[in-house]
């Protein structure tokens, strides 16, 4: 999981250098005017950056979305070892008071026919 979210950033930040890099050389060579290009440059800026928020927000939602779900999945998970641990406790609870009666029932009558002798 946690490989994919870097990967996400990962490509998410070469894309954003790339279209950034990209956008510079095409406004470089391009035959116009300082002012024109400073235009340019400022227009693709915004756009960038725009496109950039976008990618960001898609990203938080994908992690949020998965935190919810790992975090629900952890939620039910413990739900249910604390409800085998609680049952298996009764279970040996049971056994316990069982086995002592029988013991304690033992013991008695063993006391019993020693005073009968």
């Amino acid at each position: 999981m946690c490989g994919g979210k870097n990967n996400s950033t990962g490509l998410l930040l070469a894309m954003v250098a790339g279209a950034a890099l990209g956008t510079l050389v095409g406004v470089l060579v391009a035959p116009n005017s300082g002012r024109k290009t400073r235009k340019k440059i400022k227009a693709k800026t915004r756009g960038l950056k725009e496109q950039a928020k976008h990618k960001y927000e898609e990203v938080a939602d994908k992690v949020k979305e998965e935190y919810d779900h790992v975090s629900s999945s952890i939620s039910e998970t413990a739900g249910h070892v604390a409800d085998k641990v609680s049952d298996e406790f009764d279970k040996y609870k049971d056994q316990i008071s069982a086995k002592t009666a029988e013991e304690t029932k033992a013991i008695k009558d063993a006391v019993k026919d020693q005073k009968e002798k």
